[in-house]
């Protein structure tokens, strides 16, 4: 009995509860809903806003300038507004009666349908400057209508100006925001009545909002079906971005819950019940069974045995299962591991044959007399340079995402990069037929010369590739305390779901067999790359058919050029002959190419396979030429050491360069080659003071590397552009 008690406790305990928890539910979700609305229409009021705001600005700068002139003065209109009316819109200028004056023929569709000139006349009279916004078309593409009358100098009614705004570019917040079925989104003017949008056509009249302000109705009938209705009416003209859901929409994953928690409710009721049925035979059964265990004591105490020896079995089994489930995470974390090994392994070791043949092949190259020979060679040549732009491309990337790039922020003036970026494309444009300009300027920035001039060159080089006829222009315009430079191209355009993915990298546009002779869709990721350390803006705009336009905002400083810096010693006038050369290199392929490439530029090379038998060069060498177990030994003083990053031994190249100028007294210059591409290897190498050079490494790279090792005073290691050479290096 009192377990049938406990159990109806519990029933009506549990049912209280439950009723509760739908109660606030309901509320929660209506709540939810609400806010889901307001910030839908905020979010569809702020895209809206910024696509028609320059039209309406235009519209009012013009239409200011001409009401109280008449139509007269549309032919003083100056080259600034021209320009406005390509950027922003198309515009049309109709007289009183309707006819054409300027731009594309007008339709208007829906209840304005009587045309434009019926949509100026429902202006109210009372507000000569309001602007009347309609759905029409205008030279056959759908826009939203913008429509201001103007008057001449007698205050008649002379004509109107409307300006269009193309419904595609509402579009992207439309479709995300809407659905046309469950939730209508859109448009709307004052009287209901929808200019563009999914779902219903009319709302009704709307309760008067003040320009700015939003509102949200919990009751509004859209459809004749009660809904949530989020309004929000723009600043400057009479359109309400307007977000309706209905309100059974809104509650249907709520009665999905209702209806499942009754049946969870009605199957716990009964879990209940029948407990304590089985409560009250459990006890009838249990007494009975007292009075037959007082005669089966020895029975039950066997059961009890039984049981703790099931028990202890079942324990054993999950101990062992636990144990095993342990061993198979700790296995997959040694699996995990080992790939991460065996990835930077294979990217280390993949630059090691690369780096060999590149120094065998030209050392072959300058020996081989025969034309067809160096016609082979020269192939040869050509498949090494398409795998090693990969790996530089791929380094490149590695070191921006490594952060150890620290970009040298100086005043430039725009003229001298717009001149490196003419000398180094116009024989590639004039290779395709293109024309390419840069603009005249004399603004000077604040930004990273290097950086800004590889990021300007990645952009004109795509704008050549996928130009095929016009021009490609470099240009800049003043905004404020900032500059936009700007690469304009006629090209083919860039579709508008697309703009976002091309920063990604390896992502290619019309290239789907992966031709290499079009790139490695590495280009734009790097310029986001780069952009972001220097903290300027990448923006990009494209019509497809028509071309593009990529800009980058960069902070100025003043329009006079400063006065140009000394200039540099070249490395090209030290003797880079006849110097003592450390190789410190574990691969007998690597080493024996390095010496010989060494040997034929004149300069003479000792060997070590590791850091400890480098010490131990240094600590006692024989003489160079001399021969026999009694030859003198004496301490052999490298004039630099050229070195691999992993050796074996417990010693890095760095560590052996240090160990070696330690055992010197004094600083020796040192030049790193690796094949890692770790991020923190890089930090760790530029962090010592060493050059470093990435394999594979071209033979004109390592000896323009070499002089500028040995021109450096030791222990300085001055970050340089060296083209090929690492560009990051320049943040050492």
């Amino acid at each position: 009995m009192p377990l049938t008690v406990l159990c109806a406790a519990l029933a009506l305990l549990g049912s209280i509860s439950w009723v509760a928890v739908t109660i606030l539910d309901y509320r929660d979700t209506l709540e939810r809903s609400e806010e889901t609305v307001r910030q839908a229409v905020s979010l569809l009021d702020g895209h809206a806003s910024g696509v028609l705001e320059p039209g309406v600005i235009l519209l009012q700068q013009v239409a200011d300038r001409m009401d109280g002139r008449g139509l007269g003065a549309w032919a003083e209109r100056s080259l600034v507004e021209a320009m406005a009316v390509e950027r922003f819109g198309r515009m049309t200028v109709l007289d009183a009666n309707g006819i054409l004056r300027f731009g594309a023929s007008v339709a208007v569709e829906g209840p304005d349908g009587g045309g434009p000139m019926a949509l100026a006349r429902a202006l109210p009279s009372e507000e000569e400057h309001a602007i009347q916004a309609a759905f029409g078309h205008m030279a056959g593409q759908p826009s939203i209508l913008l429509a201001r009358r103007i008057h001449d100098v007698a205050g008649v009614f002379d004509g109107v100006v409307l300006v269009a705004v193309p419904v595609s570019s509402l579009m992207p917040a439309l479709n995300a925001l809407g659905d046309g079925m469950q939730r209508s989104v859109g448009l709307f003017r004052p009287d209901g009545m929808r200019l563009v949008g999914f779902g219903t056509v009319a709302l009704g009249m709307l309760p008067p909002l003040a320009p700015g302000a939003e509102r949200l109705e919990a009751e509004w009938t859209v459809d004749g079906r009660p809904s949530m209705l989020g309004l929000s009416r723009m600043i400057r003209m009479p359109v309400l971005s307007a977000v309706a859901i209905p309100r059974a929409v809104v509650l249907d994953p709520w009665h999905v819950r209702l209806e499942r928690g009754l049946v969870v409710m009605a199957a716990g009721v009964a879990a209940l019940v029948g407990l304590s049925l089985l409560g009250v035979a459990g006890l009838r059964r249990e007494t009975s069974a007292r009075r037959r265990l007082a005669d089966a004591n020895g029975q039950l105490e066997q059961a009890n045995a039984r049981l703790e020896q099931r028990v202890e079995e079942r324990t054993a089994e999950l101990s062992a299962a636990n144990l095993q489930l342990s061993r198979a995470l700790a296995e997959k974390e040694r699996a995990n591991q080992a790939k991460g090994r065996f990835l930077s392994a294979a990217n280390h070791d993949l630059r090691q044959p690369f780096q060999a043949l590149r120094l065998f092949h030209h050392i072959l190259t300058e020996r081989l007399a025969d034309t067809r020979d160096r016609a082979i060679a020269e192939k040869m040549g050509e498949a090494l340079d398409a795998g090693e732009k990969l790996l530089h491309a791929l380094l490149e990337v590695a070191t921006l995402d490594a952060g150890v790039v620290r970009p040298q922020l100086a005043d430039v003036p725009v003229p001298v990069v717009f001149d490196d970026l003419l000398a180094e494309f116009r024989g590639p444009a004039v290779e395709k037929g293109l024309q390419l300009r840069a603009m005249p300027s004399r603004i000077v920035v604040r930004t990273d010369r290097a950086l800004l001039t590889r990021m300007l060159g990645d952009l004109v080089r795509n704008a050549i590739r996928f130009t095929d006829a016009g021009r490609v222009t470099i240009g800049c315009r003043r905004r404020g305390h900032s500059l936009r430079i700007e690469i304009w191209d006629t090209g083919t355009g860039i579709p508008a779901e697309q703009l976002d993915n091309i920063f990604e990298d390896f992502v290619q546009l019309g290239n789907p067999e992966r031709d290499r002779r079009q790139g490695l869709g590495l280009g734009l990721a790097k310029v986001r790359r780069k952009a972001a350390l220097l903290g300027h803006a990448v923006e990009v705009r494209s019509h497809q058919g028509r071309g593009s336009v990529f800009a980058i905002t960069v902070p100025t400083v003043e329009t006079e050029r400063p006065p140009a810096p000394p200039p540099v010693p070249a490395a090209a006038c030290v003797t880079t002959g006849g110097r003592l050369i450390l190789v410190v290199e574990d691969d007998p392929v690597q080493r024996d190419a390095m010496r010989l490439l060494l040997e034929s530029w004149g300069h003479r090379v000792i060997e070590a396979t590791d850091g400890e038998a480098a010490l131990a060069l240094v600590g006692g060498a024989v003489r160079m030429g001399d021969a026999g177990p009694a030859a003198p030994r004496e301490v052999l003083v490298p004039d630099m050491i050229v070195s691999d990053f992993r050796l074996p031994g417990g010693l890095t190249g760095v560590q052996t360069v240090t160990k070696v100028g330690e055992r010197l007294g004094h600083a020796v210059a040192g030049l790193i080659l690796t094949g890692d591409t770790a991020p923190e290897r890089i930090r760790d190498a530029v962090a010592t003071g060493c050059r470093l050079l990435h394999k594979p490494v071209t033979p004109d790279d390592l000896r323009d590397a070499i002089a500028l090792t040995l021109a450096e005073q030791p222990g300085i290691r001055a970050a340089i552009d060296g083209g090929k050479i690492l560009e990051n290096q320049q943040a050492t």
